[in-house]
């Protein structure tokens, strides 16, 4: 009988250890929640100019050069495929671009902050002029190009002036439309979303102003405002019904404080915000690009002369990748070399992405324009 004991625990051990270990090699076999960034390679675009915002999709890049304004379309092997300088004054004049973007079909966009917008030929010739039904009253083209969209047959867009309303109205974040759906063909469009009841800014307290940008992923529109630490999920198929907020738990985000009232400021005097550069999201993923922002005590220490000590700032403040994954939550803070400039696009976030170099940090003078090749990879 003790020896049919003893069996039996031997056999019950035996069988753990195999379901313990089982368990172990499935879960090793399992992704990370911690990422880091690579640094793939580089390419070199036979153009030197200075670039203010782009677009990378499907094997295509579109970069616009503000002070030449010139738009210039490269391949993902850095060649110039072509290139368009746009009049800055007389009738046919395009100017203050802001968006650039490329549709799924591969048509190239462009637009300002207060439009018109235009659909480009191949050869980035215009190809029609899309205007909105109402004029604008937006007077600043803060992240348009993370503001421009393209949903079924229709684009959505940040465009402030239904009812003469804009940013500058009291009140405009807690209790107009955000975002305005045009259909293109017909002209018509709709206003879209509103400020979620869980974002400060939806609470008539005064805050300083921020952007707004979006991305969309399948039939979900990602919404969130540069200066707070959110990510606002609607459904567009429901009427853009607000589904979920997802707070980015930053280990430092700077939040200015509630203002006095709406003459007072913050930005650059006292402290630099928190700043959401974008959100990039694929089936599984979402990727935020953020910066953490420098806080009033170590602003006040530095004695800043401005225009002269901007790049000091960019020293400061640190800025970081962060990925959410719906099973594990969010990942690990991934920081961002300095010598990464900017970051237009992210077409998939487990796949290569580009990015322009900062010369200038890095130290070297050329006559061309460097992208690195990066990727956002799972340990």
């Amino acid at each position: 009988m003790i020896y049919r004991h003893i069996l039996l625990a031997l056999l019950a051990l035996s069988l753990y250890a195999c379901s313990s270990s089982e368990k172990s090699e499935k879960e090793s076999s399992q992704p990370s929640a911690e990422w880091e960034l690579q640094v793939l390679d580089s390419i070199q675009v036979d153009y030197l100019g200075n670039v203010s915002t782009g677009d990378f999709r499907d094997g295509l890049g579109l970069i616009y050069d503000y002070k030449a304004n010139t738009l210039v379309k490269i391949d993902y092997e850095g060649n110039v495929l072509s290139t368009r300088a746009f009049p800055k004054d007389g009738p046919n004049s395009i100017s203050f671009i802001s968006t650039v973007k490329i549709d799924p079909s591969s048509n190239p966009y462009i637009g300002g902050h207060d439009g018109p917008y235009f659909e480009l030929n191949e050869d980035l010739s215009v190809k029609r002029k899309i205007e909105m039904p109402f004029a604008s009253q937006s007077f600043g083209g803060l992240m348009d190009a993370k503001s421009f969209e393209f949903w079924q047959d229709n684009i959505i867009l940040y465009y402030t002036g239904r009812d003469e309303v804009g940013p500058f109205t009291e009140n405009y974040l807690e209790e107009y439309f955000l975002l305005e759906k045009l259909n293109p063909s017909t002209g018509e469009s709709s206003p879209l979303i509103r400020t979620p009841e869980t974002s400060k800014f939806s609470t008539g307290l005064l805050y300083e102003r921020p952007s707004i940008s979006f991305t969309i992923v399948e039939n979900d529109l990602l919404l969130y405002f540069n200066n707070e630490p959110k990510i606002h999920r609607f459904n567009l198929l429901d009427s853009g019904k607000h589904m979920e907020t997802l707070d980015l738990n930053p280990t430092r985000f700077i939040e200015a404080p509630e203002l006095k009232d709406k003459y007072e400021r913050y930005s650059y005097e006292k402290l630099v915000e928190g700043n959401i550069f974008g959100v990039f999201a694929g089936q599984n993923h979402i990727v935020v690009h953020y910066s953490e922002g420098i806080s009033e005590d170590v602003f006040g220490s530095q004695n800043f002369t401005f225009p002269d000590d901007f790049p000091r700032l960019a020293e400061l403040n640190q800025s970081y990748f962060k990925v959410y994954d719906a099973e594990k939550g969010w990942s690990n803070e991934v920081p961002i070399p300095k010598k990464v400039k900017q970051i237009y696009a992210i077409e998939n976030p487990t796949e290569p992405f580009f990015a322009l170099r900062d010369d200038e940090y890095v130290g070297e003078e050329q006559e061309y324009l460097t992208f690195y090749k990066l990727q956002l990879v799972q340990k």
